[in-house]
């Protein structure tokens, strides 16, 4: 699980900026990240406009892929494309749900996480890896 203390919105083209420019490093499950890779892999994900708006939508309620597909404007195949990189990158997770008379849906939901980018924590991943401590 990953720590949040960025509120993402619906904010358009800007959300991008605003999501990313304030945090860099990771906590997962309680425990620094220091691997280049996983720092490397989660801001590609969070490079991609739609997929923060992904975040943001799931922020305000969970939804089923069909729901967030609808809301986003994209085919089944491609929000569940992004929503399975979301998953992947440990930024959404997902249940099943089933209710009364309806076949299973998969319910996704955001997860809480922190991304705080500054000189210092990536000298400090880089050094590590370097070092063979990553």
């Amino acid at each position: 699980m990953l720590f949040a203390s960025c509120s993402p919105t619906l904010a358009g083209p800007n959300i991008c900026k605003e999501f990313l420019i304030y945090r860099c490093y990771f906590i997962y499950d309680g425990n620094v990240s220091k691997k280049l890779d996983e720092v490397v892999s989660v801001m590609k994900v969070l490079a991609n406009p739609i997929r923060l708006r992904m975040i943001a939508s799931l922020y305000e309620s969970p939804k089923h892929v069909y729901a967030l597909a609808k809301e986003m404007g994209l085919s089944y195949p491609l929000a569940l494309l992004y929503l399975r990189s979301l998953e992947e990158a440990g930024l959404v997770e997902s249940t099943e749900s089933k209710e009364i008379g309806e076949r299973e849906k998969r319910v996704y939901r955001v997860k809480d996480f922190a991304l705080q980018i500054s000189p210092k924590e990536i000298a400090s991943i880089v050094k590590g890896e370097k070092s063979g401590q990553g």
